[in-house]
């Protein structure tokens, strides 16, 4: 099978095209994203106290190793409540419970301005303060 003579402008061409499609595809996506889950990815994606890590990688090289090592873990996971206004912060919450018992870490969630605030002991144990 032979090439066509001017391939190089046709990756020039075609390349650049599948890039902005797939970016375009991702942005419309997060859109329609409810309320809820974009306010869990914000926590998610927020710093934590362990430099240039984020809090779900945080999570994963704390808790979740902790409990794929063997230790009595159960991950409820995350939560997120609707606000009742419509730019009111979202609460969310990540809960687990080990043997030393429950523990529920509270966060809000500004999706104006995107901001996360802890809002308990837990949280501040997770993020950065």
């Amino acid at each position: 099978m032979r090439l066509p003579a001017n391939w190089p402008k046709l990756v020039f061409v075609f390349v650049p095209v599948l890039i902005v499609a797939a970016d375009a595809f991702v942005l419309v996506r997060e859109r329609r994203q409810p309320q809820a889950q974009k306010a869990i990815r914000l926590v998610k994606e927020s710093n934590s106290r362990k430099e240039n890590f984020t809090l779900q990688q945080y999570l994963y090289t704390t808790i979740y190793y902790r409990r794929d090592q063997g230790e009595p873990i159960t991950i409820e996971g995350w939560r997120a409540k609707p606000p009742s206004e419509t730019d009111a912060p979202i609460a969310v919450e990540f809960g687990y419970a080990d043997s030393s018992g429950e523990h529920v870490a509270m966060w809000e969630a500004s999706l104006k301005d995107g901001t996360v605030t802890a809002k308990n002991e837990a949280a501040l144990d997770l993020s950065w303060h």
